[in-house]
């Protein structure tokens, strides 16, 4: 198999064709083989892979390719770069308390799930995690259900107010899908809300964000038949207006940049009188204390809504900055012993995982870490 290929899978730039062509390399490989009906353990193995990424003071990476090694059947390991591409297969493992020479005691944490909390107008909670699906109130103009993992806001015939705003939110280790009024979709990760009215004007969508969402919003047209109901989603100071289209809202408030990434469509993004407008690849955002709206070009649109798809997807990325993901997903307190590591990371691995077997993976990328109940040290 090509260098180049193995490079372009690690990157996230791979077409589904060159994918398969590398996990059934990684397949051929494994020592023993997994049995075939354990087809969906295999391929959450295959994906997860990291690369640590060794960096000189200049921030360049030094290319040397490397012969590859099959070091033991635990771990495929191919030496990149001076990094390392680690694929686990753990069939020949009894248990997964590894991590640092310290046992976590049977202890480990479930990934994350639908869970949300529902506020509607008058202040009344409902638990969505805990009430059976189907209809769950009737409003003014909308019909409230649940479906798996879903919350669906029907229209009536009745004419409803769009001053009664309901919140959606969900806790750390939470995610859930929004379907608003007008048809359109709404996904929120972990430790994120929306609040929106339980009908929209026939002017205007207005919706706010706190955390990170990731919205596909229906075209609906006006009633004089020749123009469009603008979709406006506010995320603090920046306001991001649209008319149709895919992309996601990051505005984390301990996050050092807020983002919009558009997929597809177009959007205009606002803050203090100032505004860029978006073409698909693109993102735009703010740095916390600078009012200043910047734009990037050519971005990896996969890497801004990895989280939709459960994946954890890094590039180039800070320890830091991985385990704030792992904090919100898994809810868990991470806490350093001295300065975090200075090393950076890129690859892929599923949120499907149990904690434990994150941890391990991160520790075979070079992280030094200890598990103990809902607390992660990094050493």
């Amino acid at each position: 198999m090509q260098k180049e290929l193995i490079h372009k899978y690690l990157e996230g730039t791979a077409t589904d064709e060159e994918r398969t062509e590398v996990e059934l390399w990684y397949a051929s490989i494994q020592l023993p083989l997994r049995k075939s009906n354990d087809h969906n353990a295999v391929r959450s193995r295959i994906y997860a892979r990291i690369e640590k990424a060794k960096y000189h003071d200049d921030g360049i990476r030094k290319y040397r390719w490397q012969n590859w090694r099959l070091f033991s059947a635990a771990a495929a390991i191919v030496l990149v770069a001076g990094s390392v591409f680690l694929m686990f297969n753990n069939s020949q493992k009894s248990g997964r308390n590894a991590l640092s020479g310290n046992s976590v005691l049977g202890y480990d944490i479930a990934p994350g799930g639908d869970q949300a909390i529902l506020t509607l107008a008058d202040g009344h909670q409902i638990s969505l995690d805990t009430v059976a699906e189907g209809k769950l109130k009737a409003s003014s103009g909308v019909q409230i259900s649940k479906a798996k993992g879903t919350i669906l806001y029907s229209p009536t015939n009745e004419n409803g107010s769009a001053e009664r705003y309901n919140v959606l939110s969900t806790p750390k280790g939470a995610k859930f899908k929004l379907i608003l009024p007008d048809g359109s979709n709404v996904w929120l990760n972990a430790l994120s809300s929306i609040r929106y009215p339980e009908v929209f004007s026939g002017t205007g969508r207005y919706v706010e964000v706190k955390g990170e969402a990731y919205f596909e919003v229906a075209h609906l047209e006006a009633k004089d038949k020749k123009s469009r109901v603008p979709f406006i989603v506010q995320a603090g100071s920046e306001k991001i207006e649209v008319l149709g289209t895919h992309f996601n809202v990051h505005y984390y408030q301990d996050e050092p940049e807020r983002l919009t990434t558009l997929l597809e469509g177009a959007v205009k993004v606002s803050s203090h009188s100032k505004s860029v407008l978006l073409s698909p690849g693109q993102a735009a955002g703010q740095e916390i204390g600078n009012q200043e709206l910047f734009r990037l070009d050519n971005v990896n649109t996969d890497l801004a809504i990895a989280w939709k798809n459960d994946e954890f997807r890094v590039r180039n990325s800070t320890v830091p900055q991985i385990m704030k993901q792992i904090s919100r997903w898994y809810d868990v307190e991470v806490v350093y012993q001295g300065a975090p590591p200075k090393d950076r990371f890129s690859g892929t691995i599923s949120r499907q995982e149990t904690l434990s077997h994150v941890l391990e993976i991160l520790e075979r990328g070079g992280i030094k870490l200890k598990l103990n109940e809902r607390k992660i040290t990094v050493y």
